[in-house]
């Protein structure tokens, strides 16, 4: 027990618990949670999963702000001089100013107090990389869509492994707790023979070690479920104290078994080959604005504004003067030579695409591996778990033949607590092995991008 409360109090320093219990209102859960109702809360509530959902707004943020650059970009300005010694300018003697030409007449054009306000405009006319910015952009919404997609995905796989996961716990704690019913009520048959001179004392200690040994494992079964049921909270979401109960049915569980479809693979149904392939985009992308900054750019602009002068500061003044100026143009860049950086900036982008090839073929062939070892997997179990049936009705019937001979007489007691246990290890690898093949139905789920099935 105390080391239950110690792995609590553990459990209650991870940030990511911390801050569950601080986000997520107060939750109970009455009955037994189905996968699909904990893959709905998990979606609902998983952190890594809401982030990657504000990755793909803010995707359409930056989408936005592109766009923007190719509207009329309008700015106020003002501009306010006070010259201490106005600038002097020299000019040549003669004529109006007198003096012979070769003099040197210095004036100071201008006087000490100006204001100027204005309004500016700019609008972009033509830009090759204005327009590949905006398609790289639209596709850039689609790769963080597809991450989202990939995120959603993960959690889903994420929270099935744990949740059956902690249904084949459970399911070895119900055999063992079923066990030790059986151990303490012959324990006290056994006891109360004893005492009667009906029963040796060895057979009766015999049965008190094996329920001391089975009480033990359940103990430490105890402290598995509580850290796998733990790390279930922290995927769905909810705080580490939320009470869940499991759909422990196994009923329900050799129905899934049945009914399972295997999927054909075709990796581009997979969200990784599909992010790969956006990405690929998004470098032929790069590689074309690259070279667009050899293309001109065009530019109109406009300026309006109003200025006054003064030789002090009195522009707040009504019988000031302000005189009016407007100013529109164009303005075309275009590139000639930058050193050649545009060349070698291209050959870069062009030799990252051919790592991303290369990447893509290795993905390929690990989803195609992952696929042919989840088939595997998913036939090899169902393969044990039939078996194992065949074992488990065995065991039963020897069980149920062994407790007839042993209450006629006819059986010492070691051969009945040698059947208990055969039967009570036979029932829990049966139970184990429906888990193994419904966690080879995951596998098979994931590698063919079908995991999303489970909440359909």
């Amino acid at each position: 027990m105390f080391r239950k409360y110690l792995m609590y109090t553990v459990a209650l320093l991870i940030p990511g618990l911390l801050s569950a219990q601080n986000s997520v209102s107060e939750l109970a859960f009455t009955e037994p949670l189905t996968l699909k109702e904990t893959i709905q809360i998990g979606l609902d509530n998983n952190r890594n999963y809401k982030k990657a959902l504000l990755d793909e707004d803010k995707a359409k943020y930056q989408r936005n702000e592109i766009r923007g650059a190719g509207l009329p970009q309008i700015s106020a300005y003002g501009d306010y001089n006070n010259f201490i010694d106005v600038y002097p300018q020299a000019i040549p003697g003669g004529g109006f100013f007198g003096g012979s030409p070769e003099d040197i007449n210095v004036i100071a054009f201008g006087v000490p107090q100006s204001l100027k306000a204005g309004l500016q405009v700019n609008q972009l006319i033509y830009s090759n990389s204005y327009l590949i910015g905006l398609k790289a952009a639209k596709t850039g919404e689609d790769f963080y869509r597809l991450l989202a997609e990939q995120s959603e995905e993960d959690v889903i796989h994420e929270i099935a492994l744990n949740y059956l996961g902690a249904i084949q716990l459970e399911l070895q704690k119900e055999n063992l707790l079923a066990t030790i019913s059986e151990l303490e009520g012959l324990e006290k048959i056994l006891q109360a023979q004893y005492e009667n001179d009906l029963a040796r004392k060895v057979d009766l200690n015999r049965v008190k070690v094996n329920l001391t040994s089975v009480r033990a494992e359940l103990e430490n079964l105890e402290i598995a479920i509580f850290q796998r049921e733990g790390y279930l909270k922290l995927v769905m979401g909810i705080p580490v104290d939320t009470e869940i109960s499991l759909d422990l049915k196994v009923t329900d569980m050799n129905h899934m078994v049945q009914e399972f479809q295997i999927a054909d693979l075709h990796v581009e149904d997979r969200k990784d080959i599909q992010i790969l392939g956006v990405q690929e985009k998004l470098y032929e992308y790069e590689y074309k604005n690259i070279k667009s900054e050899h293309m001109p750019q065009l530019v109109g602009f406009a300026d309006f504004n109003k200025s006054a002068f003064s030789q002090e500061f009195d522009f707040v003044s009504s019988g000031h003067n302000w005189y009016q100026g407007f100013l529109v143009g164009l303005k075309l860049e275009i590139p000639i030579f930058n050193g050649m950086q545009t060349k070698y900036k291209a050959a870069q982008s062009k030799v990252t695409a051919e790592q991303l090839q290369l990447d893509k073929f290795q993905a390929t062939d690990a989803a195609e591996l992952e696929y042919q070892n989840a088939l595997n997997n998913y036939y090899n179990s169902l393969s044990t778990l039939k078996s194992l049936e065949e074992n488990l009705a065995l065991s039963t019937d020897v069980l149920n033949e062994t407790q007839l001979l042993y209450k006629e007489s006819l059986s010492p007691l070691t051969d009945l607590l040698a059947a208990e246990a055969a039967g009570r290890q036979a029932q829990g690898n049966y139970n184990n092995q429906i888990i193994q093949v419904r966690l080879a139905q995951l596998g098979i789920l994931n590698s063919t991008g079908k995991i999303t099935n489970l909440i359909q």
